[in-house]
């Protein structure tokens, strides 16, 4: 069958992906699976010709309006989404990661929402999918729920930091933002949210544009330095943005204090990415012989401590960092090759 084309698309989805070919058939089956009735279309930006992604798509052409963008290097995330938008078509921009799942509803929930207005940012959240483990019974699971129930319940000033891997937002929106900062290697998400909600975009969080995630992090020795690269992204964004005001959530309470000073010691003894991916080591050995309630807060400790240390340690110049998501990846895939300390 030849490719499914239309001429004028209402939407475009853009799909980053780096070394995505085993998460890209899920993800082209959940998007062939749409009902919509204005005509949309697909658009894979290829970061890094890296594996059989190529191969992959090829077999959804005859189902879905595709195009597929492929970048022989890899150029990072910034750049293949700012590719994406750029050939994308629609009015509607649609950012969907090739490790989502969405509802057959997606595209044209989305549509709806936009169906009459220019200046609105839709978001929608995602919930961590986990094979059964230690680190999902004692952290993963119950984090990934305290995370959804705070963005759901967050002061409409602040779901800007809801920005991530599933949002929606108009052409004229897109390019009254300027686009992603390349500054950015880590946090060009929210750093884009916190621009749109400054020139007065009304954000919404639609609960029923929530979408499983099959990508996150696995154990304590991924999620532990990402906490530092996050922190470290935090950093950049007060420096760009010394406006930039967050939530404040003040511990109360004798054992809240003592919670905040021990992450705040071990913030400022341990400096560096490698050495929580170190203790994350440790952690998921520990975590098969401890109660998961127990084993919980060691996590929590581990996270929050790494988080602040790379707000504090991590430096401006978030290039340094950008072997993380090659070794989280190489995790998810069972490849040691790109692993850093």
């Amino acid at each position: 069958m030849p490719p499914v084309t239309t001429p004028e698309p209402a939407a475009s989805v853009v799909v980053p992906s780096h070394r995505g070919a085993h998460r890209l058939p899920d993800l082209m089956a959940a998007l062939a699976a749409q009902v919509v009735d204005q005509p949309w279309e697909v658009v894979v930006v290829l970061d890094g010709l890296l594996d059989d992604s190529e191969q992959v798509l090829e077999r959804w052409r005859d189902r879905l309006d595709l195009v597929v963008l492929a970048n022989a290097q890899p150029r990072g995330t910034v750049a293949a989404l700012t590719d994406g938008y750029a050939a994308a078509r629609g009015r509607v921009l649609i950012r969907c990661d090739d490790d989502l799942s969405p509802g057959p509803d997606m595209v044209a929930r989305h549509l709806a929402h936009h169906a009459s207005r220019e200046d609105l940012g839709v978001v929608g959240a995602t919930r961590d999918v986990f094979p059964d483990s230690p680190y999902a019974r004692a952290y993963g699971r119950p984090a990934n729920e305290r995370a959804l129930a705070a963005a759901y319940a967050r002061d409409p000033r602040y779901r800007w930091l809801s920005w991530a891997a599933h949002n929606s937002l108009t052409r004229t929106t897109w390019d009254r933002s300027g686009g992603f900062d390349p500054q950015f290697v880590y946090g060009q998400d929210y750093e884009l949210g916190y621009r749109l909600h400054r020139l007065g975009t009304e954000i919404v969080l639609d609960p029923r544009l929530e979408l499983d995630h099959r990508g996150p992090a696995l154990d304590v020795a991924t999620r532990a330095p990402r906490a530092f690269v996050s922190g470290a992204s935090r950093r950049l964004a007060d420096h760009v943005h010394p406006d930039l005001v967050r939530p404040q959530d003040r511990p109360t309470g004798w054992r809240a204090r003592t919670w905040t000073t021990l992450v705040t010691a071990l913030s400022r003894v341990v400096r560096r990415r490698g050495g929580y991916a170190w203790l994350g080591r440790r952690v998921d050995a520990l975590l098969p012989h401890v109660p998961p309630r127990l084993g919980g807060r060691l996590v929590a400790f581990l996270v929050e401590a790494s988080g602040a240390s790379g707000a504090r340690y991590g430096g401006l110049d978030l290039r340094r960092f950008k072997n993380q998501k090659a070794a989280e990846l190489d995790r998810e895939v069972g490849d040691d090759r790109h692993r850093s300390p």
